[in-house]
């Protein structure tokens, strides 16, 4: 048992520690877009060739590498870390001859480490009034530093490094080889590596290779949408029928909006269906290494829309041929899996107190795709229920804590979610499409908010008499204090007693609940009795908690 929680602990940190990668490339994407518009001109316009040819060599050499220092060194340092990784990674551009996007995902984030460290060290020494001052010198001193290191020392040697890349890709390409990748990349894939693989991998080697060659067949190895889409097909005609349900939009999600995180729990609830893209990737890169063909740029999503965008026209026989025999292989071997080998369903309701939801993330690896369909779906159920409660999507790497907050993922990123907001509560879905799961957890929520219209304190909590201390004859607040319950419960329609008292010749009730300020000087005269402090009187809000969440609550 220890061995399986140790490895589990391994991945969340991987998963943890290796986004930054993925959350580099991903706000870039649309690089590629304008790569591939210009790529597709070049051949089409009859204006200076020449000219286009090297602007698109520009976006490649200049333009992402900068854009990509720039985002690493902003994640880290988000003020001036930006500006120094884009001068540390000239430097490095300056001496390669091939595109250094791997340099560029190293150079950004330590640049923008360095400067938080620097930043730490010396800005307490700094003296008023000299503040911008040594911010503007720190950011071009660091900036400055990492870019004489990168031309003279990093620069050559990535560009070493960079080369011998290419010769091992060569060696799997002449070796036939690409095919075995695909029994270490589904498995990481089902993981929610995939963005971590895609644009942290194989999407820096490929721009490198495309680069020289024109394509990339790198840029086909976990764009396929073919493996997914066979085990989709599979469980839409021989799956359990939990499966069923969601399969059909899944499958349509994945093929024309390229989200590939959508097949993952169909995996994850039967692991033996892995076998199944394992084979049906493999397949599908034999048949494109044996076409001979690639992309000009990555595909993303994955969908086979953005696929054949970026697929020159000679090659578009080749790429569809791989596409469909690997989700004829991945169909047949998961119908195979399906049919001999079934499992249990297992309920993901769980048992989640929602009395304190008052906001509502769905959350994947990237924060863009499948969440985004998540937030979609749960928003319609709730505006059909009539439940007011906000719903957004994030990466879970972004995830800011809190009490109030329902952090909603599919159950493979369940325990980092967990790790990330542990004061959140957490619903757990096997698929972001599954309706009847989300149908269950506004149940859930219409439930509380009906019984919070009720306005009932808990089950069997006695409402309690409030009585507002006060000393001397500094009585005002009190009494507006007084004024304001009073408003509030006849609001709410709840029979409740409410005055004030003075300390010196009040009786002490064990059934009352006593209310004074922070500022109160006879605290401890109220250490046996049960008594609320706030930070003022009139303007504090928990009175209407107390009404409406009972005493537990607002004691707590």
């Amino acid at each position: 048992m220890k061995g399986i929680k140790d490895r589990g602990q391994t991945i969340q940190f991987l998963k943890l520690y290796t986004h930054y990668f993925s959350d580099m490339m991903m706000p870039n994407v649309s690089i590629f877009i304008a790569w591939a518009v210009i790529a597709f001109a070049v051949p089409v316009l009859h204006a200076d060739q020449g000219g286009l040819i090297k602007s698109e060599e520009a976006i490649l050499h200049f333009l992402l590498p900068i854009l990509l220092a720039y985002t690493g060194g902003k994640m880290v340092e988000p003020i001036r870390g930006g500006v120094s990784g884009a001068i540390a990674i000239l430097g490095m551009i300056l001496t390669s001859q091939f595109p250094q996007v791997f340099g560029a995902m190293i150079i950004g984030p330590l640049t923008g480490g360095m400067l938080r460290f620097f930043d730490h060290i010396f800005s307490r020494k700094v003296k008023t009034g000299y503040e911008m001052l040594f911010r503007n010198f720190s950011a071009g001193l660091i900036g400055g530093l990492l870019f004489l290191c990168n031309f003279f020392v990093f620069g050559p040697l990535l560009d070493q490094l960079s080369q011998q890349s290419y010769h091992l890709v060569d060696f799997f390409l002449k070796q036939n080889l690409f095919p075995a990748i695909h029994l270490f990349l589904e498995p990481l894939k089902v993981l929610f590596f995939n963005n971590i693989i895609n644009h942290g991998l194989f999407t820096p080697l490929g721009v490198e290779g495309a680069s020289i060659h024109g394509t990339s067949i790198l840029f086909l190895l976990e764009a396929n949408p073919g493996p997914g889409l066979g085990v989709l097909f599979a469980c839409m005609r021989y799956g359990s029928k939990k499966a069923r349900n969601g399969a059909t939009a899944a499958a349509f999600v994945q093929a024309i909006g390229g989200i590939h995180e959508v097949y993952f729990p169909f995996i994850l609830m039967n692991p033996l269906l892995i076998i199944a893209p394992i084979l049906g990737g493999a397949t599908g890169t034999f048949i494109f290494q044996l076409s001979k063909v690639g992309l000009r740029s990555p595909a993303s999503p994955g969908s086979i829309l953005a696929i054949l965008t970026n697929t020159p026209n000679h090659m578009w026989s080749g790429v569809l041929a791989g596409v469909l025999v690997s989700t004829l292989v991945s169909f047949f071997v998961a119908y195979f899996v399906l049919t001999y080998h079934s499992v249990n369903e297992k309920s993901t309701e769980g048992t989640i107190c929602m009395d304190k939801v008052k906001r509502i993330i769905v959350a994947c690896d990237a924060g863009m795709g499948s969440s985004a369909i998540g937030a979609s779906l749960l928003t319609k159920h709730l505006e059909e229920a009539a439940i007011s409660i906000p719903v957004d999507y994030n990466s879970i790497y972004q995830l800011k804590d809190g009490e109030d907050l329902l952090v909603i993922t599919q159950s493979g990123l369940g325990a980092l979610a967990q790790t990330k907001t542990p004061q959140a509560q957490h619903y757990f879905l096997s698929n972001f499409l599954a309706e009847s799961e989300y149908e269950t957890l506004v149940k859930l929520l219409k439930q509380e908010q009906e019984t919070v219209a009720n306005v009932s304190f808990k089950v069997g909590e006695k409402i309690p008499t409030l009585i507002f201390l006060y000393e001397g004859k500094k009585r005002g607040a009190q009494t507006m204090a007084v004024a304001i319950v009073r408003k509030i419960a006849n609001e709410l329609a709840i029979p409740i007693e409410v005055k004030k008292e003075d300390i010196e010749t009040t009786q002490f009730n064990p059934e009352a609940l006593y209310i004074v300020q922070k500022d109160f000087q006879q605290m401890a005269a109220l250490t046996n009795v049960t008594h609320l402090v706030v930070d003022d009187l009139v303007t504090t809000s928990k009175y209407r908690q107390l009404m409406t969440e009972g005493v537990a609550y607002v004691l707590d």
